[in-house]
Formats: C-alpha cells, structure tokens, sequence
C-alpha cells in the first residue's frame, strides 16, 4: 500500500540486488523489505496488484533502451517514484531518465550510501504529497522590451519575498535566449524548466524541488535552457505550462517566473495563475505603447486588469522625458509601480552575484521592490481564493 516503505526492485544481477538489501538490513527505518522483480512485466502485475511508493530498476547494460519500457509504467502509476540504477553516470543517461519520469539516478558503486538518502527523501514526499493542494502563490513578471531591466526586477523581488514572509521561494527563468537569472547568480546546472516542461511523466512537486538550482536553503532557481546548455538551448514546450505552474504551486509558498519574450498565449496563462502579473518597462513611447499593447491582449484573454501592474524602471525623479504620469494615461488610468534608477546599486548587486538586499540594503531601488511586494500581499488579501 502507499504509505509503507517496501522497495520493488528489477535486476538481474545479484550483485545489485545484495546492495540494495544491505542497504535495507543496514536502515530498515527508510525501506525494510525489499522485493525482486525479474522484469518489467513482473513490475507491472505487482504494481496494478498493489501500489508501492519507490521503484528501483537496474537499466544496465542497454539503458537507453529499457528506460523506452520503463516510460509507460511511470506514465499509468502517478503514485510510484521510480529510481533508476546504472553502472556509470553519463550526463545524457541522466537526461533520459528523468525525461522517462525517473526521479533519481543512483550509480550503484555507490548504492550503500546515496541510496538511503535518495529513499528517505521519496519516500518522505509520498507521505507530504498525498492529497496536497496547490496552495502557493506566483508572481509572473513580464517585459516591455528587450534591456528593459525586468530580470534584476523578478530576482530582487524573490528575495525580498523570501525575506519579508520567511518562506520558501522559487525563481523560474523562462528566457530561452540568455539566461541572465543564472549569470547575475553565479549559478549552473543540467537540469532547468525546460526538463521539467518535457517531462512525459508525473510533474509534481517533488520534481520541482529537486530540478531547481539552490542559491540559498529557501530560493532556488528553475534555470533557464540557455542556462544549462547555451550552444544548444533546449526547447521550452508549453503545452506543459499549467501542470508546471499547479506544482510549482505545491512545492513552495511563492514563485517568480521571469517571462520576457513569451507567446502571448502563454503570457495569458501565467497571469491568470498569478496573483499579480507585473509589465515592466522604461518610461520611453516605445515601452509605453507595448505595455499598452500587452495590457489589451492579456485583457483579451480574460486576465482580470486588477491583477496586472506595469512597473516603470529606472525612474528618475528629475528631468524625465515623461512622467509617470503622462504613461498613467496612455495606459488609460491604471496603476502604475516604479523602481528607481539606482545604477550604482545594481551594478554593485551584478557584480557580486547578489541580490541588492545584500549589497546596499538601504539604497531606493531596494524600497522600490519592497513596496511592490507590500502590493503582492494586498493583492492576497484581497483575492485570498485565488491561487
């Protein structure tokens, strides 16, 4: 039954398989029995007989091949976290695997100690998944124009949310073409949200966690193709998007999508499971028109204008060509956000990898994102059953 924390196991090496039950002798708290398979067909009679929470099958020695097989069982039992083992790590075994629905890869040279760990952790989110709602908030911030400053926006914002609240934030960078999130973080990976978009299996929250780069023990970075692989970045499948966003939602209390350059139907998704949407752009006619131009699609696609902000950076109180004023009326009347222009901050914050709450904590740029996440709280409160 879900719940217990026996191990199904397919190999054909007893090797293998003596490893494992060490492991289970050694630990019997993390998985106390552990079954043998003698193959896939054999897995899927237990399966459909009585569901199991962790899987371990041996892709050894045709991986590609035999994770083809292991793809539709991860697709017809959402419930089981399925764990692959392999004789040695290559980059692109661990690519198909998790492209398979597989959520880790455990070498088995080292399967007395990884596997435990890998175990408790699946284990664990069997038990905290079962029946979780998607009770997290995203903020999605989309941009008027390329250098428009939007990326230092949605980073600085994450970490003020993080700060203020004291919860958990995940930053997504859905740039296809650069990937600054990672660049101004000093950050890398392999994995980033174009694995979990493409994956054919289960997408929940446990996969979110664990794909996303760590910046800090509550903000990680769902990093962008360009990211992981610039010569080749990899396709961002949107088809994807709403499953994505539902277990995002799961895994941590705020998300920040950092969405310049999108489809505009997918801008429309993203703002409507978003409780405030932010259009960031410069106080120049050309910026101005095409927030005005994103604000009547997103309203044609039934994005409520309440839960849209158009933020204008690099504000300068003095001598601006036009005012926030003058944009408030070309945008008929809405409300509109600034952030200052407080250049020596935010090349200071680049420079170092860090958000600006760490490298000039009192400058204005600073008290600017703050009084924008002070608008995401009124927007909660005020449309506390959206999610």
């Amino acid at each position: 039954m879900i719940g217990s924390n026996e191990v199904l196991l397919v190999t054909e090496e007893r090797e293998t398989e003596r490893a494992v039950s060490l492991g289970a002798e050694i630990q019997p708290e993390v998985y106390a029995r552990v079954t043998r398979c003698r193959d896939l067909g054999e897995l899927g009679n237990r399966l459909d007989e009585s569901p199991t929470p962790v899987v371990l099958i041996d892709i050894d020695p045709d991986p590609k091949a035999m994770l083809a097989r292991i793809e539709p069982l991860v697709a017809k039992h959402v419930n089981t976290r399925f764990v692959v083992l392999c004789r040695e790590f290559r980059s692109e075994v661990l690519l198909e695997a998790m492209q398979a629905g597989a959520r880790h890869c455990v070498v088995k040279a080292s399967i007395a100690e990884d596997l435990p760990g890998v175990l408790r952790r699946l284990m664990a989110d069997v038990t905290s998944t079962a029946g979780t709602a998607a009770t997290g908030r995203i903020i999605t911030v989309l941009s008027a124009s390329g250098g428009c400053g939007a990326t230092t926006v949605s980073i600085n914002l994450a970490e003020e949310l993080r700060l203020h609240t004291g919860k958990p934030t995940l930053l997504v960078d859905l740039d296809a073409h650069y990937g600054a999130v990672a660049t101004y973080l000093g950050l890398s990976g392999q994995f980033g949200i174009a694995d979990v978009l493409a994956q054919r299996g289960t997408i929940d929250g446990n996969l979110i966690s664990s794909s996303a780069a760590v910046y800090a023990d509550d903000m990680h970075v769902l990093l962008s193709p360009a990211s992981v692989n610039f010569s080749e970045p990899a396709a961002l499948e949107w088809k994807q998007i709403e499953r994505v966003l539902t277990a995002c939602k799961q895994a941590y209390p705020f998300t920040v999508i950092d969405a310049p350059r999108i489809p505009m139907t997918v801008a429309a998704d993203l703002a409507r499971a978003s409780v405030l949407t932010l259009i960031v752009f410069e106080l120049g006619v050309i910026d101005i028109r095409s927030t005005r131009a994103i604000l009547t699609a997103l309203t044609d696609r039934r994005v409520p204008a309440a839960s849209v902000l158009p933020v204008a950076n690099r504000y300068r109180k003095r001598s601006p060509m036009l005012s926030l004023e003058d944009a408030r009326d070309a945008l008929g009347g809405i409300a509109i956000g600034r952030v200052s222009n407080d250049f020596s901050s935010v090349i200071r914050s680049i420079n170092y990898g860090q958000p600006v709450a760490k490298v000039a904590p009192r400058s204005a740029l600073r008290n600017d994102i703050r009084e924008i996440v002070t608008l995401v709280e009124a927007q909660i409160s005020q449309n506390g059953s959206k999610r």
